[in-house]
């Protein structure tokens, strides 16, 4: 476990990342704020700094005194503003920016609208101008612009598809510099046969469209982390070097790192690399073999649970150790517990030479563990009756051991053992014909003829035996004749298929 400590300055970057999407430009763009409590309609002024920039009558409701014309809840917070349109009447919504727009630099704006009747909203009317000046006028009629053309307007086919449904509004702007005024409503002459409309707005915002990960920074300790805020104005896409598609990116380890965002507005991208001072660790808590050695590194001197201060400690016993490593103004301390357990114990004896038909079983001895054989066989003794190397393996929190044992029967004759004769008479002394072999030896098939030659009996699957029928009929005693398909195993060697043949009494 490591309790960690930032470095200088960077403590106050951890702890609060630069946020990449800028200051909100637009004051007072949820309607929250008032002079006043709105008692009526017709009172947006009460709603600092916005204002009416003609002779209609924008109004602006706010929970603090509710009233019927408050149709729906705001899109958030108490406060909302709302417009009314019709042929020959226009109302607006205009407010001074916190501060006036860069050349060059590209805006997202961005509000929300719902109407009680949005079947009568003209696709292609409704919109916002940024300009320099506000823009004033003594009549009620339209703020119809002369020369230049609204920044945003609502174009969208499917806009306010249902009643008092909240959506959202907006575009992206490249500033010409200087516009310090934001003006919201009707831009388009409305057709004499309209008919009235009102709109609701809540939330208006306008950000500028930059990214910014901040400055290169320096952690303490290699478990620190760091969260990287990608968060852009109208964003579609994240792409981090990384690979992830999430807004922000939680650093945890030293590297470079970069991101890319598509807005509708243009392709953002940044970099930035985090360090990390004293990155090091003492390892996960450690088992070690009675009589083993463990050395902790450091990578500078550090002060350790005893007092002593060194860049390296070597540890023989069990106990927990903890170091604190302090360089400049940042410190890292670390704890790592090391227990000390007996070594396994196992022995599977000798190897041994085995003959003809001979078996072996294998009965390991072992201790201070768990034991188990290398392949699939799950007991834990095991009879053998092929040549072969036989692993198993004693393991416990110390380490594991190894041990073989190896069977040979490849020093002395290996063959197939069959009786010259049999009597299947059922008296329960030699009543089948049933030849055996050594254990390198695997029968695959046995086949018996009559003496003209005729194949009177075949398998390819144990037993490799005959009871002297044909057809379930007994044979006559005569003289027969056998085959034997078989493959021999020899250690380091290919198998052969091979076939061996003999004569055979039939008798009663």
């Amino acid at each position: 476990m490591i309790n960690y400590a930032l470095c200088g300055i960077t403590f106050f970057a951890f702890l609060l990342p630069v946020a990449a999407h800028g200051q909100e430009l637009i004051p007072n763009g949820g309607f929250e704020l008032f002079d006043h409590c709105p008692r009526q309609d017709n009172l947006l002024s009460e709603a600092r700094p916005w204002y009416n920039p003609n002779k209609a009558t924008p109004d602006f409701y706010h929970t603090c005194f509710p009233t019927d014309q408050i149709e729906l809840p705001p899109h958030s917070g108490q406060g909302l503003a709302r417009l009314f349109m019709d042929a020959g009447w226009a109302e607006y919504l205009a407010t001074p920016l916190k501060q006036p727009l860069d050349a060059g630099e590209t805006y997202q704006l961005d509000m929300y609208v719902s109407s009680p009747t949005p079947n009568r909203y003209p696709v292609g009317s409704f919109g916002a101008y940024l300009s320099p000046q506000s823009l004033i006028t003594a009549t009620q009629k339209d703020l119809l612009l002369t020369g230049e053309k609204p920044q945003v307007i609502d174009n969208s086919p499917q806009r306010l598809t249902k009643r008092y449904s909240w959506e959202k509004v907006g575009g992206c702007y490249t500033a010409k510099g200087g516009e310090s005024y934001l003006t919201i409503g009707n831009f388009v002459e409305l057709p004499v046969t309209l008919g009235y409309y009102y709109l609701f707005i809540d939330d208006v915002s306008l950000l500028p469209v930059r990214l910014d990960l901040g400055r290169d920074t320096t952690l303490c300790g290699r478990r620190s982390t760091y969260l990287l805020n990608a968060k852009t104005p109208g964003a579609t896409t994240y792409k981090w070097n990384t690979g992830s598609t999430a807004p922000t990116l939680l650093v945890a380890k030293p590297g470079t790192y970069w991101v890319e965002v598509v807005t509708p507005c243009k392709v953002l991208r940044d970099t930035i690399t985090v360090k990390y001072q004293l990155d090091f660790s003492l390892g996960p808590d450690t088992t070690l073999c009675t009589g083993a050695t463990l050395t902790l590194r450091l990578p500078t001197v550090g002060r350790w649970q005893d007092g002593s201060q060194q860049k390296n400690y070597e540890v023989g016993q069990s106990g927990r150790y903890t170091v604190q490593v302090s360089q400049g103004s940042c410190t890292v301390k670390d704890t790592i517990q090391v227990r000390y357990v007996a070594p396994p114990q196992l022995s599977l004896g000798p190897d041994k030479q085995l003959c003809g038909a001979e078996t072996y079983t294998i009965q390991p001895t072992y201790a201070a563990g768990v034991f188990r054989w290398l392949d699939a066989f799950t007991d834990n003794q095991r009879t053998v009756s092929t040549s072969g190397v036989f692993r198993a393996a004693v393991t416990n929190d110390c380490a594991t051991l190894v041990d073989s044992v190896t069977v040979d029967y490849s020093g002395c004759s290996c063959t197939i053992y069959a009786p010259d004769a049999f009597s299947p008479n059922a008296d329960g002394l030699n009543d089948v014909f049933a030849p055996v072999a050594c254990g390198d030896i695997t029968m695959t098939a046995l086949r018996v003829y009559n003496r003209w030659g005729e194949l009177i009996f075949r398998t390819n699957s144990l037993p490799f035996s005959w009871d002297g029928t044909y057809r379930h009929q007994p044979c006559p005693a005569a003289v027969y004749h056998w085959q034997i398909d078989y493959i021999r195993q020899q250690p380091g060697k290919a198998s052969v298929p091979k076939t061996t043949q003999n004569r055979l009494m039939l008798v009663y």
